[in-house]
């Protein structure tokens, strides 16, 4: 956009498929910039997975298409989160924030969206297992990670190159004062900076690729 430039610093449920059901073609998503957040799940553990049997997602995470289950912008720290009491009579407390993501519970989860060319690994921190908590502080520090100039050259057109310009310098004026803003904007653009605004968070919902694949539904 003339006058302004980008600063760098360099459904809720899966069911196990029958094994006469073939693998689904890779997502948009998928077959973009490869993941830096993490090494992915191993073949070995992936396989275990596809024996779990049904997996669904917490109440608190999971994905409605009309009734987001939190109060919860992806762009500001987790502690900033609140239950939605129209959509869940859960409270977001300690205790909710302690619960599995999952059920069954599992170690490790992948959150795919359309509009980043990444996938966010999320793993199990204080458990065995992956906890709601997991999934908000690890998606809020996997999206404040640098973008790069190359990752932003490798978007797909002029105008989600504007438009995730546009974001990142709306990021920078929300800073409380002329200090922070400078500090902001030389920090540069950031992962959340390339959900050009879609920063509501709507839930997990299930793919076909694993019980630890789900896609992260934002508006």
């Amino acid at each position: 956009m003339p006058g302004k430039h980008v600063h760098f610093n360099e459904e809720n449920i899966f069911y196990s498929p029958t094994p006469s059901e073939s693998t689904p073609s890779p997502t948009l998503s998928e077959s973009s910039l490869p993941s830096s957040s993490g090494p992915t799940t191993p073949p070995q553990l992936r396989e275990h997975f596809m024996h779990l049997g049904p997996v669904a997602i917490h109440p608190i995470l999971a994905y409605h298409p009309y009734v987001f289950p939190i109060n919860y912008n992806v762009s500001y720290p987790p502690i900033t989160a609140s239950a939605n009491i129209r959509a869940s009579p859960i409270n977001l407390d300690s205790y909710c924030l302690a619960e599995p993501a999952t059920n069954p519970p599992i170690p490790v989860l992948s959150l795919q969206n359309d509009l980043l060319p990444w996938r966010c690994e999320i793993r199990a921190s204080t458990s065995h297992y992956v906890t709601v908590e997991d999934v908000l502080v690890q998606l809020y520090r996997f999206l404040r990670i640098p973008g790069t100039r190359e990752e932003f050259k490798a978007a797909p057109s002029q105008r989600i190159r504007d438009a995730i310009s546009e974001t990142y310098h709306n990021r920078c004026l929300r800073a409380s004062s002329a200090e922070d803003f400078d500090e902001e904007k030389r920090k540069g653009l950031k992962r959340v900076d390339f959900l050009m605004g879609r920063t509501t968070f709507m839930g997990l919902s299930s793919t076909k690729l694993g019980p630890d694949a789900w896609v992260l539904n934002l508006q």
